[in-house]
């Protein structure tokens, strides 16, 4: 039961079935600001459009759209709401804003992932309210509506993790009038996610009847199930019953009730990421990704991963990038040297220009130094490696990783640590992350729950920087604000003069920060509402 592999590097495949972004005009939204009612008078009428097979499948992209947003995925997630001790904002002139936690209820970031969230939520009440006048396929139909019901849980998993209590709307709106919505208390929110997605893990297709990470698979379901389940064993609702619940969902997906696994350790890291690049999927690996594709000469949706988060670059030809995001040297320091994943994570060199009669061609020769460590990008994902040309100056068709199976084992791991301490399957889960990236063995001498428990915890630290998870860990494990703080106490005593300003988001985060603030329009428009705390 504990013997977990990788595959080959080349067992993959190619992409993209599924684009997101070609909704046609059943989305296109007006330009009303309120939020949490909006009437879909500029969509077409559902008595009209929901006739057949096809307006289902348009409806259902139109969910899944709001995924590969610039607001959410497609930019502002990976760069201004996941700042932890991964990273920090490489611009020393930038002092305001979420990356840097100087900001307020006004930020205009904050509004757009509340709405986008809410419109996502908006439209899956829309389909699933419509989808039974249609004739289809009756299996096609139930994977629909569990897609549907999946994505919009999803979205309220978001905005609960995000924002705390927030409104349970789970009816399409029909009228402007009644604008005034309570925030549900976290449990009823978190209740209301599990029924949604348990019913839909028994509704959607395989990952190897989708063969690809685009749309949701039974696996998808499971193992986002035993990421919600651990938000709930912590911070802020500390329901440890919460672990069990997590282990079953990690185990569906690692030990199958019936059948061999679906899913594997592609065996070379940095071969992930190349296929997120160069628009190839990795289902065993990458079980669930944000789509993007093309440089926006057409009808899809590009998105800004590898532009705004990637290695710095001035050249369009091999892929301009801004290179916000940098390292930590805690990140840094925290990988072993032969650990393979350390120069992938964070890119050891720059890019150097060499121009020949008028044509520049770079060179990644130009390594960084030992002490040059806040130099350094976050490495992920690399433009050079994008294969639709010419390339867009600031979007790109780089996919963003939602679940890896590589996360499912070390939530495993963490959630049978805590139900039986450290056993076999624990250790074993840990063990083949670790050996995947030629790092040592932790697992032989560990005995106590505690030591495990920071093993797991530093491993997903290595394993998924910049990925978006970091800031929701240290959340629920109730450590966010003092490994903040500490951070910026650190950066602030020992980063070189030129660094000094790294410290800015750890010294600015208080207990506010573990939650974002109701947009100050939402607060304006809809007279039941409250702020949260500090905001």
């Amino acid at each position: 039961m504990t013997n977990i592999k990788c595959v080959p590097a080349n067992h993959c495949n190619m992409k993209k079935a599924f684009l997101l972004g070609i909704t046609g005009i059943l989305f296109l939204l007006s330009g009303c600001e309120k939020f949490l009612d909006k009437v879909p008078g500029d969509f077409i009428s559902p008595e009209n459009y929901f006739t057949k097979e096809a307006d289902v499948r348009a409806a259902l992209a139109g969910v899944y759209d709001i995924l590969g947003k610039e607001e959410v995925y497609g930019m502002n997630i990976p760069l201004s709401f996941s700042v932890s001790d991964e990273g920090f904002y490489s611009r020393s002139a930038f002092v305001s804003g979420p990356a840097v936690y100087n900001y307020d209820a006004s930020d205009p970031s904050v509004a757009s992932l509340w709405k986008f969230l809410y419109q996502g939520i908006e439209r899956a009440n829309l389909l699933l309210a419509n989808v039974d006048k249609v004739s289809m396929d009756s299996t096609a139909k139930r994977a629909a509506i569990g897609e549907t019901k999946f994505l919009r849980a999803y979205y309220y998993f978001m905005l609960a993790d995000f924002w705390g209590d927030v409104p349970l709307k789970t009816e399409p709106a029909t009228s402007v009038n009644n604008t005034d919505i309570a925030r549900t208390p976290q449990r009823e929110v978190y209740d209301f996610i599990l029924r949604e997605m348990e019913e839909a893990e028994g509704m959607v297709y395989t990952a190897t009847q989708l063969g690809t990470g685009g749309h949701v698979s039974k696996t998808t379901v499971e193992g986002i199930l035993a990421r919600v389940c651990l938000k709930m064993a912590g911070e802020p609702l500390k329901d440890v019953s919460m672990y069990g619940e997590a282990l079953k969902w990690a185990k569906k997906v690692v030990y199958p009730d019936s059948g061999p696994s679906e899913h594997f350790l592609n065996s070379n890291f940095k071969n992930i990421f190349i296929r997120y690049c160069s628009d190839q999927y990795d289902v065993r690996e990458s079980m669930w990704e944000a789509e993007f594709y093309g440089n926006r000469n057409g009808d899809f949706e590009a998105g800004r991963i590898g532009n705004a988060v990637g290695l710095q670059c001035n050249d369009e030809v091999y892929g301009f990038s801004y290179g916000f995001i940098n390292t930590t040297v805690k990140l840094f320091n925290s990988y072993e040297a032969a650990d393979e994943r350390r120069d992938w994570t964070i890119a050891p060199y720059s890019y150097t220009y060499n121009v020949v009669n008028g044509v520049s061609t770079v060179k990644d020769s130009t390594f960084f130094t030992a002490a040059q460590i806040y130099n350094r990008n976050a490495g992920k994902w690399r433009r050079i490696y994008e294969k639709v040309l010419p390339r867009n100056k600031n979007y790109t068709p780089e996919n963003f990783p939602l679940l890896r199976y590589s996360d499912v084992l070390l939530m495993l791991a963490e959630a049978e640590n805590e139900v039986n301490g450290p056993t076999t399957i624990a250790k074993a889960a840990l063990k083949a992350v670790r050996d995947r990236a030629k790092a040592s063995d932790v697992t032989t001498s560990v005995s106590s729950q505690t030591e495990f428990r920071t093993l797991v915890r530093d491993e997903r630290f290595r394993e998924l920087a910049f990925e978006g998870l970091r800031k929701h860990d240290l959340i629920r494990w109730g450590s966010f604000v003092i490994t903040m703080n500490q951070l910026g106490s650190s950066i602030t005593n020992t980063a070189e003069t030129a660094f000094k300003y790294a410290a800015l988001a750890g010294n600015n985060v208080t207990q506010r920060d573990v939650l974002l603030p109701i947009p100050v329009l939402e607060i304006s428009l809809n007279k039941a509402i409250t702020q949260n705390p500090g905001w």
